[in-house]
């Protein structure tokens, strides 16, 4: 008889949750690219602007440090109910910045 799979520990989800947040910061990083290369978005963020034009790579690197880094601490430390709060609500907006890219690739494609 199989045992059933015990579920992540808290810990876990936490990581699991870094990991998910850094894959939507790089999908956007990667859908604003593509849209400001091709002249179909702006960015709204004027210090991102900014890293973008002087240099792409430091605003991919950018991108991807700011989850990495947030992993890093989570694995070391013990979040507070707030920085899981937080977490949550960042995880929110990225999916909604994902929709928003979706939604004007869709409308770009239309157009073409």
């Amino acid at each position: 008889m199989e045992t059933a799979k015990a579920l992540p520990s808290s810990n876990d989800r936490l990581l699991n949750t870094c990991f998910l947040l850094f894959c939507l910061c790089m999908i956007d990083a990667i859908f604003t690219d593509f849209g400001i290369r091709y002249g179909h978005i702006q960015e709204a963020n004027p210090f991102v602007r900014s890293l973008y034009d002087v240099n792409v790579v430091a605003f991919y690197l950018m991108k991807a440090s700011l989850p990495i880094l947030l992993f890093f601490l989570m694995h070391f430390t013990k979040p507070s109910q707030l920085v899981r709060n937080l977490l949550a609500v960042a995880l929110i907006i990225y999916t909604l910045v994902i929709f928003i890219h979706i939604s004007w690739i869709i409308i770009v494609s239309a157009f073409i």
